[in-house]
């Protein structure tokens, strides 16, 4: 099954020949929805797009476009040459603003990772690869890279610059429609290094956790549709009961007020855990959701953690929220209490 993925201003889209799954963020609430392609899906997903796009982010195009309509019109002077709108449209792929670096970092990461997609395993996605071989910046890379090439042979050929750049600048389109085929030959050499380079330090930033719970929670509404073996694990948790621990670990006899490299060390151990648990640190503890016997397993095993760095003495303090008429998560309690601050 063939998905793609598309991030903008406020969230990402998963689609695959038959769905389209979408997850975003609007007033700091993420919603989502998943449909089959159809007109009217289609206009759901342009209004996603177009309200969550910034006006400066239109300010590139809109003054090109500009500068061919209007000089013909007002003083009969020659306008823009049309082929910097393809330079405009396709050049802003390099000037995505902060948000739209962090969404589209976190639909790779999602992409990236092997296995089940899920909240649970957040920390291993996290830490997944931002280079994606399918990325739409492989489509720059060869669009500018023909235009650059076919501009310098026109210029051997003693061409006018004016008409090479033209002439490149048009042509270059023909290989672009042909990007994914080229970068399974020989121009894949310089092709996905290059395009590797842009992902990595260009049109990518590290996520957030709410970039990231956007870019599980689009692919896991596909998923059910088209892949649910990557999400078969989840619905077996689903009839799991969890918990939440609220769990402060205090070393007492320390050389300095300072606790942090014992609160570092903590958070590995809690990391060998994923996908038991999930966990959140706070400036003032740590909490962690799992079932039960994995949580006093965890508690044990991180109240441990002081003593083996050479302290004699430890306070764990721990506070359990079990509740047993219905599931409930850290996210889900949040989002209850913002349900009501909204009302």
């Amino acid at each position: 099954m063939f998905v793609r993925g598309m991030s903008f201003q406020r969230g990402i889209f998963y689609m695959t020949g038959r769905y389209i799954a979408c997850a975003s963020h609007r007033k700091g609430e993420l919603h989502s929805w998943i449909a089959p392609h159809s007109m009217k899906t289609y206009g759901w997903a342009l209004k996603e797009l177009w309200t969550g796009i910034p006006t400066r982010f239109w300010l590139l195009p809109t003054s090109v476009i500009a500068g061919m309509i209007i000089p013909p019109l007002l003083w009969n002077m020659e306008g823009l040459p049309i082929y910097l709108i393809l330079y405009a449209l396709l050049g802003m792929h390099l000037l995505f603003p902060k948000p739209l670096k962090q969404y589209h970092c976190a639909e790779h990461k999602v992409f990236s990772t092997k296995g089940i997609i899920s909240t649970a395993r957040m920390g291993r996605i996290k830490k997944a690869s931002i280079v994606n071989r399918g990325c739409s910046t492989n489509v720059i890379v060869v669009y500018f890279t023909s235009v650059i090439c076919v501009f310098l042979i026109s210029l051997l050929m003693s061409m006018d610059p004016a008409l090479s750049l033209s002439i490149a600048s048009y042509s270059a389109l023909i290989p672009t429609i042909f990007t994914e085929k080229l970068i399974t030959f020989w121009p894949k050499k310089f092709i996905l290094p290059v395009s590797s380079f842009l992902q990595r330090y260009v049109t990518t930033r590290e996520p957030d956790k709410k970039h990231l719970v956007a870019a599980i929670t689009s692919y896991r509404l596909l998923a059910e549709k088209e892949f649910p073996h990557r999400i078969k694990r989840i619905r077996k948790e689903r009839k799991r009961q969890m918990a939440i621990v609220d769990v402060t670990i205090i070393p007492i006899g320390t050389e300095g007020p300072s606790v942090s490299s014992y609160v570092a060390s903590i958070q590995e151990v809690l990391q060998s855990y994923e996908g038991k648990i999930s966990y959140q640190l706070t400036p003032m503890s740590t909490l962690i959701e799992g079932e039960l016997p994995i949580l006093f397993e965890v508690i044990q095993a991180i109240h441990e953690v002081p003593f083996k760095q050479g302290i004699k003495r430890v306070a764990t303090n721990i506070r359990i929220d079990d509740r047993r008429d219905k599931n409930q998560t850290m996210e889900s309690k949040l989002a209850s209490v913002q349900d009501k601050l909204l009302q």
